[in-house]
């Protein structure tokens, strides 16, 4: 019996699509020929392409044991359905949202036939899975502090889509054990939610939040709730050594509601209304030496406003390489109007603002610039302030090189002592560590040159070069300057090696950097040996 069933729908599969004609690309359509949407098809695909010359067992190892994500996950994320009119924007939104999961590599949305008898479509859509079942073995080392983690992440538990992670981590400032579990789309509802625990030796931490985000351009509302608490030790630097140090316990909660307005207007406009209390206290601990800040308690409402102008691209070799990078050239805004309500159990009545804006433009061919600033005032006793502004401009000399140059600029007043602007680190002043000096302004300036290759390592990791200067300087407030001092500008040079482990839902990239700070500190001025490992070149 089953094999005549078999062969009956084999039968009728073929009587559907016999009107059907093969289509090359998505944009063979112009404007809206009123084209539906006839069927859905999905290929997801393994980690690895075993058909490629170079796999060999362990990639053959890899896919045994790698649970392909299922075609009812990928259905779930969808932004459009069997019998919708066809309209091309939402398969690239669709596309876009795809790849933002961790746990997929690249994705494609495709028209793969156009059927005349009912001017409809089939679209088919195509993933290419990572490798998500991860180990943790962190050791790295960087201007003298070692740290280490060790544990498991699973990005895509029986491929579901859902994140487990358990993880023991130890460093020069906590060692603790954690649990977190999200998952991203919880019965295709596109609502997400979170719980984590970590017990730690400055504190114990949770997470418990559930949301529906704005996951698409066209969502009509949002809401969200969340419940955290942290407990950590925060230290202050000189030089990059440690002379003081306090415990600071924050609790949060936040009830976030949004809503689109003009929802038939081409550009994006919301409204986002937010509850938050938040309360925040300082212990001494046995390195407390120069006192702590008072508590503070920053319950507050606020109302924002966004603008989004979406006019997205698929650009290559930009904070990555080898990959798929999906970026707006569109304008976004953000006004956000609040106020601490002694009501809710702040310090004090204050009004507070925050006005933010992003935009990328493509100057040519082969140069983008990418830049971000914002403002946040808080109008307390005493006016506290920040404004801070990035700016990245890249060029293309041709597919295997770069070069890229990068402005900071931070001005801060009166900020919280907890809170103060850091120079050093991994995307900051890159030969010196992370922390090295702190204050109210910060002014950071690189220039890189990059070289991309087509060498991978056993399909593992794929390579890359970088070298760069960096320089930067801070400004402390009044405070600080009766305890350390500020110093000269900070120059750093370097080079290294990029790996990228191109098939990890992680997508982690691996820095191996020979450095040299250009300064009189004993401490950091030989040539150093730093691995870390990022999300960005």
């Amino acid at each position: 019996m089953k094999p005549i069933f078999s062969l009956a729908m084999l039968l009728y599969t073929c009587q559907v699509y016999a009107d059907c004609q093969p289509v090359a690309e998505n944009q063979f359509l112009t404007g809206d020929d009123g084209i539906t949407i006839r069927s859905i098809t999905f290929s997801a695909n393994n980690v690895f392409d075993l058909t490629d010359k170079a796999s060999f067992w362990l990639h053959e190892f890899a896919n045994y044991t790698h649970t392909v994500t299922q075609d009812a996950v990928l259905a779930d994320d969808l932004l459009f359905k069997t019998g919708e009119p066809l309209r091309l924007e939402v398969l690239a939104e669709t596309e876009r949202l795809l790849r933002s999961r961790r746990y997929i590599r690249e994705a494609e949305v495709r028209i793969t036939q156009y059927c005349a008898n009912d001017n409809s479509v089939i679209v088919n859509v195509s993933t290419w899975d990572n490798w998500s079942l991860l180990p943790t073995l962190d050791f790295s080392s960087e201007g003298g502090r070692s740290k280490s983690a060790v544990g498991f992440e699973e990005d895509n538990l029986l491929g579901s889509g859902n994140r487990l992670n358990l993880e023991y981590k130890h460093d020069s400032e906590r060692t603790g054990i954690g649990f977190v579990f999200y998952s991203p789309n919880m019965f295709g509802s596109f609502w997400n939610s979170t719980v984590a625990y970590s017990k730690n030796s400055d504190g114990n931490n949770y997470q418990l939040s559930i949301n529906r985000p704005f996951y698409r351009l066209s969502s009509p509302w949002a809401l969200g709730f969340e419940l955290d608490r942290t407990a950590e030790d925060i230290f202050e630097y000189d030089a990059g050594d440690e002379y003081n140090s306090f415990q600071r316990q924050r609790n949060h909660a936040k009830a976030e509601f949004g809503y689109r307005l003009h929802p038939d207007s081409h550009n994006i406009h919301r409204l986002k209304l937010a509850v938050e209390l938040e309360n925040v206290k300082f212990y001494s601990t046995d390195s407390t030496f120069f006192g702590m800040p008072p508590d503070r308690n920053l319950a507050r409402l606020w109302l924002e406003y966004e603008a989004i102008q979406a006019d997205y691209k698929k650009l290559f070799n930009i904070n990555s390489f080898n990959r798929t990078e999906d970026f707006n050239f569109g304008w976004q805004l953000n006004a956000r109007l609040g106020k601490y309500s002694k009501g809710l159990g702040a310090d004090e009545d204050a009004l507070f603002w925050q006005l933010s804006s992003a935009k990328n433009w493509q100057l040519a061919a082969d140069l983008y610039l990418l830049a971000d600033i914002s403002w946040l005032q808080r109008q307390f006793k005493q006016t506290q302030y920040l404004l801070s502004s990035h700016w990245q401009l890249i060029k293309q000399l041709d597919e295997y090189q770069s070069v890229i140059g990068k402005l900071t600029l931070d001005k801060g007043h009166k900020l919280f002592r907890d809170e103060p602007i850091y120079i050093g680190g991994d995307d900051q002043l890159r030969a010196y560590p992370s922390y090295f000096r702190s204050g109210e302004a910060r002014a950071l300036v690189t220039a890189e040159y990059r070289r991309y290759t087509d060498w991978s390592l056993w399909q593992l990791l794929d390579v890359a070069f970088a070298g760069y200067i960096d320089a930067g300087k801070v400004w402390q407030n009044a405070e600080q300057d009766a305890n350390t001092d500020a110093g000269n500008t900070l120059v750093g040079v370097g080079a290294g090696v990029r790996l990228l482990s191109n098939h990890s839902s992680r997508g982690t990239m691996i820095h191996i950097d020979l450095t040299k700070a250009i300064t009189d500190n004993d401490n950091v001025s030989g040539v150093e040996l730093r691995v870390t490992a990022t999300r960005s070149f």
